[in-house]
């Protein structure tokens, strides 16, 4: 028999969508934001943070593969990468499995996500397992402002721009950004739907 419960997600006032849930496996409110994971039919296990769609099983390569792979094969030689945010684990991963990397730094604000995502959804969290992955559990607004530590690629895998990800889309972080780079270095954004936050985009 399966569950009439559904997750439904929606943006603004004209577009929405939804997953039927088949059972809670960890729902937990951080210093942070809700954090939920569930068991969804159609996606397999799927994370939410504050109620929003985070990462889910079927689809999660398309995300990691492309925030990740892309600035690595074009940087001709990058040997240490900067993760802030991806608590998930999945964009860890990715940037680990490059043979050129020696280093991965990954600053996340929030270990019930990591905890969450290691017990319910280790095909992402697998990604903490490899000896590359260094975790920090910190305020990368505050890692990025403070660190003098340089890296090649900077990856931001933040959530959307509300509650604690909300400084990430900000000039001061992007002008620390800037500094923390080394030369010929590249950044990769999470930067919404360019459906449907095309707006935010451009500004």
């Amino acid at each position: 028999m399966y569950s009439n419960v559904w997750v439904e997600e929606v943006f603004k006032d004209f577009y929405a969508h939804k997953y039927k849930v088949e059972r809670t496996l960890f729902s937990g409110k951080s210093a942070f934001q809700t954090v939920d994971v569930v068991e969804t039919r159609g996606h397999g296990k799927m994370l939410l943070n504050d109620g929003l769609v985070m990462v889910s099983e079927r689809d999660e390569f398309v995300y990691h593969d492309m925030i990740s792979h892309v600035p690595l094969f074009v940087h001709p030689n990058p040997k240490k990468v900067l993760i802030i945010g991806g608590g998930d684990g999945g964009t860890a991963r990715e940037a680990a499995r490059h043979p050129g990397v020696e280093r991965v730094v990954q600053v996340e604000i929030d270990a019930m996500v990591v905890d969450a995502c290691k017990e319910h959804i280790p095909q992402t969290a697998v990604g903490y397992e490899n000896e590359k992955v260094e975790l920090l559990i910190d305020d990368g607004v505050k890692y990025m402002a403070e660190t003098t530590e340089t890296f090649d690629v900077i990856l931001v895998d933040s959530t959307d721009p509300i509650g604690p990800a909300k400084p990430l889309f900000g000039e001061e972080f992007y002008s620390n950004v800037a500094r923390v780079l080394s030369d010929n270095g590249i950044v990769v954004s999470q930067g919404e739907s360019p459906f449907l936050e095309a707006d935010t985009q451009r500004s």
